[in-house]
């Protein structure tokens, strides 16, 4: 504590002697040129605030400057959103936005100004034009965060039926927070010069950019200094203000569940019963290359049937057909109703959400005992102590038992396991068996691919060779 203090002092001392230089070297210009009229001393500009200061019209300038700056900000933040999630959704809405966005981000905005002065209101340009400004802005740092959204998560929230405002509460939003910051910061700075920009032009009743131009009119300079000096007070006081606040928008752990927080918005939970799962004459390719050729085969019911091959060879790619995220080049499968639960290769936990919300993240949809049901499947997985932790600070084998969590916990119909017990010491994993297998397979159909034979044979009711599978009917 002592040596932040002294770290923080030594910093404000520093701003306190920078600040002071420059007071004085303009104070020395000012004695050099002696000509008040271009440029007056500190003095007389302190004297020019403190006669202004005490004019109702200097707060009703200060405030509806700053009024249309936060209007033209909120406008162009909210409807930056909006429209960068339809072109994000639509491609024929990006290409319509394409010219506009283009242009505004193009044009200068004394050539925006001096048209819109042409067909508004003087009270109403400057927010319109701050508006065309930022919102460009807005739009393509938005609509970039949304291009790169991490496609795992995405496939994470189709396999447990994440859909409406919860998709977009857990997974979009926060996926794009490092563009809507970066936007936000941007517009800070830019709306304050264009709105100035436009009330100099425009001549709106009471606005700093017209006293500013009335100052010039008459020449008094040192008035001139003040709306500037105040200008630049502002601007960079609602920057910093503004930084503050989203700089608390960083990712940290948390002591509570958001998803237990937002259950009064799920839709419910309803069951679906296991059937088979029938593959008939299955072919996929990736870029000509051929992964599947004529798979056949059958899953039956309420069966776990291990899937036993070397990697490469296309069992990740057949699970993935079955579990919907890819598509075949041609055959069918057949299968019901089902809900699906599938335990990926990565660990694909969200990184802005806690482990226990993380692990809930696979019954998102449903509404009872979430809370009794994560921290039970928690302590059989031995990371209770860690419920409140976010993934990053986790050990690779913890965050897979998360992962387990998380597909252990959906109550699903289907459940693909791909390579579940890998990084796990064999006393933890003998563990974690004896308690959750029986209870987390029972009444499903389950696919277990593994590399590890004994696992396949100890799991198991049928194991199936890869090779095998073109025999299979």
């Amino acid at each position: 504590m002592k040596i932040y203090t002294t770290a923080k002092n030594k910093k404000i001392f520093s701003q306190i002697l920078i600040f002071v230089f420059w007071i004085g070297f303009w104070q020395c210009a000012a004695m050099l040129i002696d000509k008040p009229l271009l440029l007056p001393s500190p003095i007389e500009t302190l004297q020019a605030l403190i006669r202004l200061a005490g004019k109702r019209d200097f707060y009703l300038n200060i405030g509806f400057t700053f009024m249309r700056c936060i209007i033209s900000m909120v406008l162009a933040f909210g409807l930056g959103m909006i429209f960068s999630w339809c072109a994000y959704k639509n491609k024929l809405i990006r290409g319509f936005l394409n010219f506009p966005v283009g242009f505004f981000k193009a044009v200068p905005v004394m050539a925006i100004i001096i048209y819109v002065i042409l067909l508004a209101p003087a009270d109403s340009v400057a927010v319109i034009v701050c508006f065309f400004m930022c919102f460009p802005v807005v739009y393509t740092n938005i609509l970039e965060g949304f291009d790169s959204m991490d496609n795992q998560l995405l496939e994470l929230a189709k396999i447990y039926e994440v859909t409406g405002m919860n998709r977009f509460r857990y997974i979009y939003i926060p996926g794009v927070m490092v563009q809507i910051k970066a936007a936000i910061k941007l517009i800070a700075g830019l709306s304050w010069k264009a709105v100035v920009a436009a009330e100099v032009l425009s001549i709106p009743k009471y606005s700093l950019g017209y006293q500013m131009m009335n100052a010039k009119y008459y020449l008094e300079t040192d008035f001139l200094f003040v709306y500037i000096f105040v200008i630049v007070t502002f601007s960079l006081a609602v920057e910093k203000a503004i930084k503050t606040v989203i700089n608390r928008w960083d990712f940290r752990a948390y002591d509570y569940s958001k998803i237990v927080k937002g259950l009064k918005s799920n839709p419910g939970y309803e069951s679906k019963v296991p059937c088979e799962v029938n593959i008939r004459h299955l072919s996929k390719d990736f870029d000509g290359k051929g992964v599947l050729d004529d798979v056949n085969i059958q899953f039956k019911k309420g069966e776990v049937t291990a899937i036993v091959g070397p990697s490469g060879q296309g069992k990740t790619t057949l699970v993935r057909i079955i579990a919907g995220l890819e598509k075949q080049k041609s055959g069918m499968v057949e299968k019901g109703p089902m809900r699906t639960s599938y335990l990926f290769q990565e660990d694909r936990l969200i990184p802005w959400l806690n482990v226990f919300d993380n692990i809930a993240f696979g019954i998102v949809s449903m509404e009872d005992d979430i809370e009794k049901k994560v921290v039970s499947i928690a302590d059989m997985l031995e990371i209770s102590d860690v419920l409140w932790k976010l993934p990053g600070e986790l050990s690779g084998g913890m965050r897979h038992r998360v992962a387990l969590g998380r597909t252990f916990i959906c109550e699903s119909s289907l459940l693909i396991l791909d390579e579940p017990f890998r990084g796990l010491d064999e006393d933890l994993k003998g563990r974690i068996i004896k308690r959750l297998w029986k209870r987390v397979t029972c009444d499903k159909t389950v696919l277990l691919i593994t590399h590890n034979r004994n696992d396949a044979d100890r799991l198991s009711d049928r194991v199936i060779e890869y090779e095998d599978f073109r025999a299979q009917n």
